[in-house]
């Protein structure tokens, strides 16, 4: 339905433009149509401008913050992020390894055990399985 409208209006507007020049040349006073036709394209004139002013104003205004200052802040949050991570990584690397958990020899798995004693310097962790790939190799046979 606008669109029907629209067409009418700029139908009607392309027959009238015509007629009243014509009409309008021997005249010293213009039609009301070209009267108001100055002024809306004064008004037309002075909202491009203002546009065109807000536009190159804010656009410098986002850039300035997109570019420079979220991206330093980002950049500052992330870097913060990122050492507090390592410090509790390295707190809770620190205090496993001294746990009373790991100290004492009833409550840890026979892993742990071995663990300790290749820290220590008494064995290695592949004995193991180095004796039984040996055995399975001998019994594939």
């Amino acid at each position: 339905m606008a669109y029907i409208a629209i067409f009418a209006f700029s139908g009607t507007m392309v027959l009238l433009l015509p007629v009243a020049k014509h009409l309008g040349q021997g005249r010293e006073n213009p039609f009301i149509i070209f009267r108001l036709i100055s002024r809306g394209e004064t008004h037309a004139r002075e909202i491009y401008h203002t546009t065109i002013h807000l536009y190159t104003e804010w656009k410098e205004r986002l850039t300035l913050l997109f570019k420079k200052k979220i991206y330093l802040y980002s950049r500052n949050i992330l870097n913060k992020l990122s050492t507090f991570v390592e410090e509790k990584r390295l707190e809770y690397l620190n205090n496993m390894r001294d746990s009373k958990l790991l100290k004492r020899q009833d409550g840890i798995s026979e892993f742990y055990k071995n663990m300790s004693s290749v820290e220590k310097g008494n064995g290695e962790i592949y004995e193991d399985f180095e004796f039984s790939s040996k055995n399975l190799e001998e019994t594939v046979r």
